[in-house]
């Protein structure tokens, strides 16, 4: 397999009605090696659902909706705190990887499945998307690590980025910092 795989990272965004408790999506990047600096632009493509409230005939209502957002440069996304690297895609598998991330059940309060439609949200949705890539075998190391890993190491690093004073007032922070949970390097600090 060819080197320089791109990733499948993992990416945390603020939200600033609900500060501990972030907007989850996932991003399909170029790897990022040592050339990367605050002047290189970082294509990527955004996966993610969200909820954003609409007014249909005058009805109030709040769907989720599956987004698929090309990104041309991944420092100028709004909010985003930080990614994480979680798998390698072969280059001739993006397309299938992106398939199955489309199709990702998005589920709606009123679903047949209350179960699943009462507790989904943009985290539950990363875990199933994540579940389908692991048995899918086009992202590789995806299966070295469970999601409740996965989650806990991305919270604790943002936790701790933000003790740091990352994300302060006056202080400019133009990359993104990006951890690799595979090899546990920070790529970007």
């Amino acid at each position: 397999m060819p080197s320089n795989k791109p990733r499948l990272q993992l990416a945390l965004y603020a939200r600033p009605k609900h500060p501990d408790s972030p907007h989850y999506a996932l991003l399909i990047t170029p790897k990022i090696t040592g050339q990367y600096t605050s002047t290189t632009t970082l294509p990527a493509t955004k996966f993610h659902v969200k909820n954003t409230l609409q007014n249909i005939d005058c009805q109030l209502s709040q769907p989720w909706r599956f987004e698929r957002i090309p990104l041309s440069d991944l420092s100028r996304d709004p909010r985003l705190l930080a990614c994480f690297v979680i798998g390698k895609i072969a280059p001739r598998a993006i397309e299938a990887v992106e398939n199955i991330i489309a199709q990702v059940p998005v589920y709606q309060i009123d679903d047949p499945d209350q179960a699943k439609a009462q507790s989904f949200n943009c985290c539950t949705w990363v875990e199933d998307v994540l579940t389908q890539l692991r048995g899918s075998g086009h992202v590789a190391r995806l299966m070295d690590m469970d999601w409740q890993t996965v989650q806990k190491e991305a919270l604790a690093y943002v936790v701790s980025k933000r003790r740091e004073g990352r994300w302060d007032a006056g202080r400019c922070a133009d990359d993104v910092p990006v951890m690799d949970l595979l090899t546990g390097t920070e790529l970007v600090p």
